[in-house]
């Protein structure tokens, strides 16, 4: 079957000289390299799940609930009337 990707210049760079030096052709590499990417995979990769302990930063109970944007303009607010 026929289909179109995008794949990085670097990446396809390294594909093509790979595909030279082991005298194969682009197409027969590729095969072999998304081959041996999924035979790696697993379902339970995607049922895997991080746990994210968190620490405290000194944030003032009143700001929580905020946007990065809204905490980053109530910061800059605080250090601006702390300089006067």
């Amino acid at each position: 079957m026929r289909t179109t990707i995008d794949i990085n210049d670097a990446i396809l760079s390294e594909l093509k000289n790979r595909a030279k030096q082991t005298d194969q052709s682009f197409r027969t590499l590729l095969h072999i390299v998304l081959q041996r990417g999924l035979s790696t995979f697993t379902p339970q990769d995607r049922k895997k799940k991080s746990k994210i302990e968190t620490a405290p930063v000194g944030i003032n109970p009143t700001s929580r609930g905020l946007s990065m944007n809204q905490l980053y303009d109530q910061i800059e607010a605080e250090a601006g009337t702390q300089k006067r």
